[in-house]
């Protein structure tokens, strides 16, 4: 098992959220282990989650994030998915385009 390695970055108006578990596997206590070193994700942009992993690290992350204007999942099908919110701008099962999807090109 592996503690995740969890980055934060900011796209737009929202943070970013993205973790990756070496070699897949994690225990509970390596990933709240984790949760703890990346600090307190709330603050005044809604927080975009987005990596493989159990849901109750997912869990973690979201509570780590509380209060944020929201919070959202990523989905690969459809975008960032809203799971939390303490805004009227943002409405849970809301889908958030993703900030840094490189917008496609059409052929001539």
């Amino acid at each position: 098992m592996a503690k995740p390695n969890i980055v934060i970055g900011v796209a737009g108006n929202f943070k970013t959220v993205k973790f990756e578990i070496p070699g897949g596997v994690t225990s509970p206590a390596e990933f709240a282990e984790a949760v703890a070193e990346a600090g307190d994700l709330s603050g005044d942009k809604p927080v975009l989650l987005n990596g493989r992993g159990p849901v109750w690290g997912y869990a973690m992350l979201a509570h780590s994030a509380h209060p944020t204007p929201a919070v959202a999942t990523y989905d690969p099908r459809l975008g960032y998915v809203v799971v939390a919110t303490h805004s009227p701008d943002f409405a849970v099962g809301q889908v958030v385009a993703d900030p840094e999807a490189v917008p496609a090109t059409v052929a001539a």
